[in-house]
């Protein structure tokens, strides 16, 4: 049998990532509210791109938004891996499911790897 991962149970902290185009980001409210029914007590941080900031502000479902850097020198992803462990996430919601957020992944694995669900 093979052995699965125990995801914590109620993490206090999430990130979920919504990059996408408009109708993208609007098609996924559906599962950012289910996120938000399932855990009413947590943290709950967007990462999304500047174009959908206000949208991500405005729906309720979040409690920040973080705005994706894409960063492009060594120095600019150094920081930008800083800022991801530094939100203390126990839990992330990858709602774009792409070869950058999969880099994300690795950038977060340090001493304690998040929950990694993908869509």
């Amino acid at each position: 049998m093979p052995a699965h991962k125990i995801l914590h149970p109620q993490p206090r902290r999430i990130l979920v990532i919504k990059l996408g185009a408009l109708g993208d980001f609007v098609q996924a409210l559906g599962p950012i509210r289910a996120i938000r029914h399932h855990h009413p007590q947590a943290h709950i941080t967007l990462l999304t791109r500047p174009p959908f900031t206000a949208l991500g502000k405005a729906c309720n479902y979040f409690d920040d938004v973080m705005i994706d850097p894409s960063p492009r020198s060594v120095r600019a992803w150094c920081q930008w891996r800083t800022q991801l462990r530094a939100g203390g996430f126990a839990r992330v919601y990858d709602l774009q499911n792409n070869d950058r957020t999969a880099l994300y992944l690795r950038l977060m694995a340090g001493r304690q790897r998040p929950d990694w669900i993908g869509a």
